[in-house]
């Protein structure tokens, strides 16, 4: 695995979503990867969602050292990957980042389901489970395309 891609997950606040997607890759990869997560409207410093910390437990994922960072302090450029976890966010990346334009995508469509990841903020325990178990198996395939077998590492076409 020490020629894992390098991943950026990418959400608006960076405490429930992107955060969960980092903790989830990094349990996949079994601490053997290089991956960070920032949010596009981000306050700094914030702690996770608490339901986000329980929500990714079950998978092997720790979020209590987490703190929020805003994709604007990002000081790397050597990305291989950019996932948002919504159309909107990709488009809204591109202008922030547009160094990166060519390397952000958003996980669901790059993986071929339509439907974005909806943010869960202001919900209960269930919905992070819910998005939690998504997350986890998009990134599974994910780590599968990327990791695994390489030669199928191009965006899926999706129902657009």
């Amino acid at each position: 695995m020490a020629d894992a891609p390098k991943l950026l997950f990418v959400c608006t606040g960076n405490t429930c979503r992107s955060p969960m997607a980092e903790s989830l890759w990094r349990a996949l990869c079994q601490n053997k990867c290089r991956v960070q997560s920032a949010g596009l409207a981000t306050w700094p410093d914030q702690t996770a969602q608490e339901y986000a910390i329980e929500a990714v437990k079950p998978y092997g994922g720790e979020l209590r050292q987490h703190r929020s960072t805003d994709v604007r302090q990002i000081k790397d450029n050597d990305f291989d990957w950019i996932f948002t976890m919504t159309r909107s966010q990709a488009e809204a990346l591109k202008q922030v980042r547009p160094e990166w334009e060519d390397r952000i995508f958003a996980l669901p469509q790059f993986l071929g389901e339509d439907d974005d990841i909806a943010d869960p903020i202001g919900t209960n325990q269930v919905s992070y489970d819910s998005l939690a178990w998504r997350l986890y198996r998009l990134l599974s395939q994910l780590k599968t395309r990327l990791v695994d077998d390489e030669s199928s590492a191009e965006p899926k076409e999706t129902g657009e």
